[in-house]
């Protein structure tokens, strides 16, 4: 139990490299949906995120897998230590579930998110705090547009 907790609070101390975390990210997400959310990051370009929620909107549970991809990062003071990612990416999402709207006479929808977001990434600790849009496109059951944002968090080991 010792080392476990040894463990844990060395995975948190500042690393010595000012790159972006690597690794699993685990964090929430609040919007549309409202959920858990993973990341893997296995280096400072490229990631992949996965979300399980809530929609409270289509009142029916959420699911989505995107592939995202690190395009620039914003440019700031030195002096504050933190670091602004702009990325982009393609993904898939897919709802089930619920019952009580419009939307449920469809019995689950699948399509495609192109998800934009910008972060927020201290560079001495692995947490990243971001603003996500996606516009989707359902492809099924029947072809329409949506919508998802939020705003989230993740803490990277």
């Amino acid at each position: 139990m010792k080392w476990l907790v040894v463990a844990m609070f060395a995975a948190l101390l500042p690393s010595s490299a000012h790159g972006r975390a690597q690794g699993l990210g685990v964090g929430v997400v609040l919007g549309e949906p409202v959920g858990l959310t993973l990341a893997y990051r296995p280096n400072e370009r490229q990631s992949v995120h996965l979300m399980q929620g809530w929609s409270f909107g289509q009142k029916r549970m959420h699911m989505g897998l995107d592939y995202m991809h690190s395009v620039t990062e914003i440019t700031s003071d030195d002096t504050l230590g933190l670091r602004y990612p702009v990325n982009v990416g393609i993904g898939l999402r897919g709802r089930l579930f619920g019952s009580g709207t419009v939307a449920a006479a469809e019995r689950g929808s699948f399509g495609f998110r192109f998800p934009f977001s910008v972060g927020v990434e201290p560079e001495v600790f692995p947490l990243e705090v971001y603003f996500e849009m996606a516009p989707v496109w359902v492809v099924a059951p029947i072809s329409h547009g949506g919508f998802d944002g939020g705003i989230g968090a993740r803490l990277f080991f």
